[in-house]
């Protein structure tokens, strides 16, 4: 009969020998944003003055920056092969681009289309109140038919909005481990636009970005394994640098996640 190997037990290599310390930034984060009965009917009178006001419910309904007025690329929809859900779960890896390889515009519609495209006020994704409190830009590094540049994703027009030219050797520096990034032909950038879901939320509404995201990002991967195109999802980055990159000032718009797009072998 063989042994049961013990679970390592790695809390006190954490915390220490004395416990979790009374200043510890993620045990107050996590306490601050907890809901017990006494808290959540404070939030009642901002969603009376969401009720109130039809600019507010207007605001709401098309929660996404819009860039209009830039040069940019529209987007075909309806791109993504018709794949089975067990199939693309069963296709979906975690995987860095061997080399950098041409992403098409309309892969890369594709996959954003999957990711937070909005059909009828609503997105690909569950959201929280239907607050959408993300933003996706795309640094796009080796993309046919689109200049090395950083782009905004509108989802309401499916259109990628030219924000400013791009280095690449800027981009691998916003990652701790550049090489990834080195050989993408594509790095899908997620921000959080906090206020968003906090307005009415209040700290529990950071929490709540942050899940979208992961929805966002398991989109992402699904959609590329579908298309058969390498990605990996990364959150070793620079905040700073990669904020910079997408013009998010870190704190009232900061980046949570980000994808390394390849393209097709």
């Amino acid at each position: 009969m063989n042994a049961v190997s013990p679970t390592a037990e790695f809390a006190s290599l954490v915390y220490g020998p004395t416990g979790v310390e009374l200043d510890d930034a993620a045990e107050a984060f996590h306490e601050s944003s907890r809901l017990y009965p006494r808290v959540a009917p404070r939030r009642l009178g901002t969603l009376l003055e969401l009720a109130r006001r039809p600019e507010l419910q207007q605001t709401v309904a098309r929660s996404s920056r819009i860039h209009g007025h830039r040069p940019g690329i529209e987007l075909a929809r309806g791109v993504l092969p018709h794949v089975g859900l067990a199939d693309a779960l069963a296709a979906r890896r975690s995987s860095a681009p061997s080399e950098r390889r041409s992403l098409s515009v309309r892969e890369l519609g594709a996959v954003l289309e999957a990711a937070y495209a909005a059909t009828a006020e609503r997105r690909t994704v569950p959201s929280a109140g239907a607050l959408y409190p993300l933003e996706l830009y795309v640094l796009a590094l080796a993309v046919s038919g689109a200049q090395r540049a950083a782009f905004h994703y509108d989802p309401f027009t499916h259109r990628l909005a030219c924000l400013d030219l791009l280095d690449p050797k800027l981009v691998a520096a916003a990652f701790v481990d550049p090489a990834p990034s080195e050989r993408a032909a594509a790095v899908l950038v997620v921000t959080a636009m906090f206020w968003r879901s906090r307005f009415k939320y209040g700290l529990r509404g950071y929490r709540f970005a942050l899940v979208e995201a992961g929805h966002v990002v398991q989109n992402v991967v699904l959609a590329a394994a579908a298309l058969g195109l390498p990605a990996l999802p990364v959150g070793g980055y620079y905040d700073c640098r990669l904020d910079a990159l997408v013009g998010a000032n870190g704190l009232d718009e900061a980046s949570v996640y980000a994808v390394v797009l390849g393209g097709r072998a």
